[in-house]
């Protein structure tokens, strides 16, 4: 099974994946963000090109661990993807991927490697967390 994870932004959008068994993440591509209805036809596009099964999308959570004001935003954008696809979403936490992405890049790196390498970071966890015993 593939997977999706999606770092949304309003004017980037970073994308990675997983390789088919689901272990290994890559970044992928950012995209720029003109609208919800062209940036969930480019992500649908990328979908199917990639046999993509599930899509993760990250919330951010402010420091006391609740959902960032934020989060409503990526949970709308999610729901006009998956009504638009059909492809289910799942939710993660996310917060300070975008950091954590900076910090592992060399200084000046583009805006939209670090989304890039956020969105992998995020899927990362999220396999991680997929295959932890429960």
């Amino acid at each position: 099974m593939r997977i999706l994870a999606v770092d949304f932004g309003e004017k980037r959008i970073g994308l990675a994946t997983s390789d088919a068994s689901g272990q290994i993440a890559t970044p992928r591509l950012t995209l720029r963000r003109r609208d919800d209805a062209s940036a969930t036809e480019e992500i649908a596009r990328f979908c199917r090109e990639e046999e993509v099964d599930r899509i993760v999308f990250g919330l951010p959570r402010t420091p006391d661990g609740a959902e960032s004001p934020f989060a409503s935003r990526i949970r709308s954008f999610a729901r006009k993807f998956t009504e638009s696809s059909g492809l289910p979403v799942d939710f993660h936490e996310e917060t300070l991927t975008s950091r954590e992405a900076s910090r592992g890049l060399p200084a000046g790196s583009p805006k939209e490697e670090v989304d890039r390498v956020a969105a992998a970071l995020l899927l990362e966890d999220y396999l991680k967390h997929r295959q932890a015993p429960r």
